[in-house]
């Protein structure tokens, strides 16, 4: 396809998973300009990996380890009694990646206002699941307002993972069938109550309010003009194969509802 060719789809692009690595970078910028541009006095909208609820955020330097691997032969002392058959390891320094997300802060103190999350594949799996899963409830517990958006198929729908059953119940279709994705908004006044959109592909990706301090006003977070500029920037158009179905594979209903929606642009 030419590179300025139209998006070709409603709402969600379901192709973005595949450069998932691609497009979480691009949609966090995205994002932080898209609100960045609405904010009121005294806030500011920026892209930090780490926490802090108060305070200064962190920076980048308060950190220098690099993000890449670092290889190098271990040198040591051998053991006294070393079999004949022992070679040194190859010893492998891994920077830990440093998850990034949105937060909106005072900006004369530093203080957390609203959290902003688009997870990742890694966040809903193992180790990183149990680590995302803290991370989220202490925000939620510390009075913050929380936005996560769950673009991701892979392990399921993150609300179905982290939040009480019943919050999934409501999404639930009568054949028993969970939307592709979701955005969910807790607000630091009704922590008790969740705020969900459900997210399919055949319409636009929803707008949704973007909690501040008591007294402001909500602010929009528009994924559809986010998806959209994320596959024409990226050139999506051009590497993607709309001849395959994509990877994790869709619900049997999507697959139909994808076939016959490309077969009526010609892309298949």
């Amino acid at each position: 396809m030419p590179a300025d060719a139209p998006y070709p789809f409603p709402g969600m692009n379901p192709y973005f998973e595949e450069r998932w690595f691609e497009v979480h970078p691009s949609m966090i910028v995205y994002a932080r300009n898209q609100m960045q541009r609405q904010i009121p006095h005294g806030l500011h909208v920026s892209i930090e990996h780490g926490m802090t609820i108060s305070g200064r955020p962190p920076f980048e330097d308060d950190d220098r380890q690099p993000d890449v691997s670092v290889w190098k032969v271990r040198e040591d002392t051998l053991l006294a009694n070393a079999p004949v058959n022992y070679a040194p390891p190859v010893c492998v320094e891994i920077a830990i990646p440093k998850p990034r997300h949105l937060t909106i802060r005072e900006t004369h103190d530093g203080k957390l206002v609203t959290v902003i999350e688009f997870i990742s594949p890694s966040n809903k799996h193992g180790g990183g699941a149990i680590s995302y899963g803290q991370k989220r409830q202490s925000v939620i517990s510390a009075g913050v307002n929380f936005v996560e958006v769950d673009l991701i198929r892979k392990w399921g729908l993150a609300l179905a993972q982290f939040e009480d059953d019943r919050v999934a119940d409501h999404l639930r279709s009568k054949d028993g069938g969970m939307p592709a994705h979701a955005i969910t908004v807790v607000r630091a006044c009704q922590s008790s109550q969740r705020e969900v959109y459900p997210i399919i592909y055949q319409v636009p990706l929803p707008a949704c309010r973007v909690p501040l301090r008591p007294d402001d006003s909500d602010i929009w977070l528009n994924l559809q003009d986010l998806a959209e500029q994320c596959h024409h920037d990226g050139g999506f158009a051009q590497i993607t194969d709309y001849t395959h179905n994509p990877e994790p594979p869709l619900t049997d209903e999507d697959t139909a509802w994808l076939d016959a929606h490309f077969k009526a642009k010609g892309l298949r």
